[in-house]
């Protein structure tokens, strides 16, 4: 059942607390209220009041206080004491190129962006996932890997995770090497033994737990899964996993429409 509250200028449309659901209402009224804010509303606008919230989604004003309070960790809104909450003047999303061409790092540091990668060396090795082996020639699934495991950031803030698989004579040369500035890929053009050939799957899924300590997140947060294989000259160089912090990045791509009607 969805409620318009005209009185106020949000115009929220909320989503009543659904009591079957297995999602304690705090958290179904902070993920609806989430939802209205990444539509882009006006920072430092005030939200309705906690016993309003309480009435138009037919909870507690305790229940409200716990959604306001989650939202509050996430940096969404504020809360002032004595006046109440406020729309939180928060950072614009990370712009990647859906292409997946252009060193995200470089973009952001020509930007005047703070963008970084951390090697996090002693992370625990993990297996290459099923979804990347499936996807590989039966000659290619033989053989060792050198897993690696990279955080991303942006202006200090986590945006992504990469775990990359490396094979053949990637894996050698990388054995026990530092990275250069924590990325792979200059790493391995140094050497030259990058790949020549990409291959990208792109999917969305919910964080895993791991990933919530990394990205500094909560639990039902969503992200973006680029799963790829570089080859080079026909052979197998790494296979590897990023995932991309949906409420802190977007994907972009642009379309040549009078290109396309050229005859």
């Amino acid at each position: 059942m969805t409620v318009e509250d005209t009185r106020h200028p949000l115009a929220v449309k909320v989503t009543q607390v659904d009591r079957r659901s297995p999602m304690p209402a705090w958290a179904q009224v902070e993920r609806d209220l989430r939802s209205v804010l990444d539509q882009g509303v006006e920072a430092g606008l005030q939200l309705p009041t906690e016993k309003d919230l309480a009435a138009m989604y037919g909870v507690s004003r305790i229940t409200v206080r716990q959604a306001l309070a989650a939202l509050s960790d996430r940096g969404y809104v504020e809360r002032r004491q004595g006046m109440g909450t406020f729309v939180a003047d928060r950072p614009r999303l990370v712009q990647h190129d859906i292409g997946l061409m252009t060193p995200w790092r470089d973009r952001f540091r020509a930007a005047g962006e703070d963008a970084a990668s951390v090697h996090l060396a002693d992370a625990a090795p993990e297996e290459e996932p099923y979804d990347l082996v499936r996807e590989l020639t039966p000659a290619e699934r033989s053989g060792t890997r050198l897993h690696l495991k990279r955080l991303h950031l942006v202006n200090g803030r986590p945006i992504g995770i990469t775990d990359s698989w490396l094979a053949g004579r990637a894996a050698e040369t990388m054995q026990g090497r530092e990275l250069v500035e924590a990325s792979l890929s200059k790493t391995l053009q140094h050497e030259a033994i990058a790949a020549d050939q990409v291959e990208h799957l792109l999917e969305v899924r919910s964080v895993n737990a791991a990933e919530t300590v990394l990205l500094d997140t909560g639990i039902d947060s969503q992200v973006f899964v680029d799963w790829s294989i570089g080859r080079s000259g026909g052979e197998l160089v790494e296979t590897s996993r990023t995932v991309w912090l949906g409420s802190r990045v977007r994907f972009h791509y642009s379309t040549d429409l009078e290109g396309l009607h050229r005859p």
